[in-house]
């Protein structure tokens, strides 16, 4: 059993921003693979479905993004997943260029808060998906961090981003076989 994550934030006003983009990839591979409707339960909603002969649960925790160790620790405690290395999170990376994905299999959390808190419960050794959000904006305007991460894409990011959505998704099978090097080199 795999539990892939996506970091976000709940709430519309969060919508289409950078800091959502786990909860954006989740929502793609949901639509994609016709999984389930979603259940709420474990402070988060989520998913599950057999695909690539391999049970796989979608995740989106629903507390804010600093709290999101608590939601996915449940969730992958009530389904017994029990192996650390069949956590998969799709998180976004203001130290990546923008739409740039780069797979971390252990590590610090790199002042991301929800890897912070994902780490308490987990330690370092899971799986990170980080999608690049860094964009000329934030380095020429010199944009607080937390005010650049929380904005919504420009509509040139967006549809750049709604490209990358779709890699990821046809790719999905990668992630889910954990062929990560060959999933970056596709996306």
């Amino acid at each position: 059993m795999i539990l892939v994550v996506g970091l976000g934030n709940p709430g519309k006003e969060f919508k289409n921003t950078r800091h959502n983009v786990g909860f954006d990839i989740i929502d793609i591979v949901h639509s994609s693979f016709t999984f389930p409707k979603f259940s709420k339960k474990f402070d988060g909603v989520y998913a599950k479905k057999n695909i690539y002969d391999k049970s796989v649960i979608l995740f989106k925790p629903m507390n804010f993004m600093n709290l999101s160790g608590k939601p996915i620790y449940k969730i992958f405690d009530f389904f017994k997943i029990g192996n650390v290395n069949d956590l998969i999170v799709f998180h976004d990376d203001l130290d990546l260029v923008f739409s740039k994905v780069r797979i971390k299999k252990s590590g610090g959390h790199g002042g991301h808060n929800g890897i912070k808190s994902i780490i308490k419960f987990f330690g370092k050794d899971f799986c990170r998906i980080k999608v690049g959000i860094k964009s000329s904006l934030y380095v020429e305007n010199a944009i607080p961090a937390d005010k650049f991460v929380l904005g919504k894409f420009s509509k040139k990011e967006l549809s750049e981003f709604i490209v990358l959505k779709r890699k990821i998704a046809e790719n999905f099978q990668l992630i889910i076989n954990k062929n990560f090097n060959l999933f970056t080199s596709k996306v």
